[in-house]
């Protein structure tokens, strides 16, 4: 089969224009994002040992949205004044102050003008690094928080957190673009949460 010069053009804007949806951050959009967040602290010891502002992430990886939502959320710690390392393996005890994040469900419709999403996110933060009594899987599968009478000698903060995110988002955008968008509104919602657990314990 041949295929004129006219064809082929036709051809080559319709695979630029597929592309352009799937990988590119472009469009005109307007967004109605609601995050309810819930968070429980537990803290034993006296806190005048302050809490550092290094800390070790680890974003559950799953697909590449999870990839995009780590460097959103990094940025946002970074932003929020924290050092950020990033870790790949769950540990038992990380040694130092830790935090995860976890998108346990994410329900996207996307279409280039009108796209929605639901979102349960997990999140936790542990200031020494033991991770025993935190949810880091959404299993509901932990140890119980037990404090006991030895530890009033070395401040420890347990968080554990929670956010339900809606999105509602029209106008002409991309695939990516709107990705980018709930990875922002995640990592914002994440990074409020642990900062303000930290700064009412300091």
């Amino acid at each position: 089969m041949n295929f004129n010069r006219t064809q082929i053009i036709a051809v080559s804007v319709i695979i630029v224009l597929l592309l352009s949806f799937t990988f590119l951050d472009i469009g005109l959009k307007s967004s109605n994002t609601n995050a309810d967040s819930t968070t429980s602290a537990y803290s034993s010891g006296e806190p005048e040992s302050l809490l550092s502002s290094n800390i070790i992430l680890y974003v559950h990886q799953e697909n590449g949205f999870d990839r995009i939502l780590e460097k959103r959320i990094v940025t946002a710690l970074e932003e929020t004044g924290y050092s950020v390392t990033l870790t790949y393996e769950i540990k038992e005890d990380y040694g130092s102050q830790f935090a995860f994040v976890n998108v346990v469900d994410l329900t996207m419709f996307y279409t280039p003008t009108y796209s929605k999403c639901n979102a349960d996110i997990l999140f936790g933060f542990s200031s020494t690094g033991r991770t025993q009594s935190l949810d880091i899987e959404g299993s509901d599968k932990v140890k119980t928080v037990v404090f006991s009478s030895n530890d009033t000698d070395d401040y420890q903060l347990l968080a554990q957190g929670n956010i339900g995110l809606s999105d509602v988002t029209k106008g002409i955008f991309t695939y990516r673009s709107y990705q980018n968008h709930l990875a922002e509104e995640i990592a914002k919602s994440v990074a409020s949460g642990l900062d303000s657990q930290l700064k009412a314990r300091r």
